[in-house]
């Protein structure tokens, strides 16, 4: 068993301890998803296969264990991926640039430094092709309108994620080309005019 196919075992079982339905969806939904864009990616690209598909594992792994928006999420997520890293094998330097170089930047928001390592943006792009090319944007957004936001402070939330998805998180132009139709139609449905 490669490391990064134990770190799916792992999360996986975390994941299905969840308790929280936010938690459930993103294991039934999301993360394998992205594992999976992510592994295709780095044969594809040549990024390194165990990092960038540990780092796409564990990307949202706060998420099996609280409430996305919870004080402690970031730091709950940290420590519980460096465990599970440390426990498939990983060394200490290897989870440092999980944690650091491929999983933190992977957001891509305006104000951080995009990323720079292969892996990451393995990750990145897996992240906004599994967001764009699944029912991401229609079952989760509608069934998890952060707390607090209006409709239309939930529409304008959706139309900047949906425009970083695209314009910022896909770093490998045939695969942007792939979901042009995809991005065009989901932001033809949450722009209002």
């Amino acid at each position: 068993m490669s490391r990064h196919q134990k770190v799916a075992q792992l999360v996986e079982e975390a994941y299905l301890a969840c308790t929280e339905d936010f938690g459930k969806w993103m294991w039934k939904n999301h993360v394998p998803v992205v594992a999976q864009k992510a592994e295709e990616l780095s044969i594809r690209y040549g990024a390194d296969l165990d990092i960038a598909v540990a780092g796409a594992l564990l990307h949202d792994f706060g998420d099996a264990f609280m409430y996305r928006f919870a004080d402690s999420h970031e730091e709950v997520s940290e420590t519980k991926a460096r465990e599970l890293l440390s426990k498939s094998g990983y060394s200490e330097s290897e989870i440092e640039v999980v944690l650091k170089e491929v999983i933190a930047p992977h957001s891509c928001r305006p104000d951080d430094e995009p990323p720079r390592k292969k892996e990451a943006q393995v990750l990145a792009t897996a992240d906004a092709l599994a967001h764009l090319t699944t029912d991401f944007y229609l079952q989760f957004t509608w069934k998890h309108i952060p707390e607090g936001k209006t409709y239309e402070e939930f529409l304008s939330w959706v139309t900047e994620k949906l425009d970083r998805d695209f314009n910022r998180k896909i770093f490998f132009e045939d695969e942007k080309k792939e979901v042009q139709k995809r991005f065009d139609a989901l932001m033809d449905v949450f722009v209002t005019k």
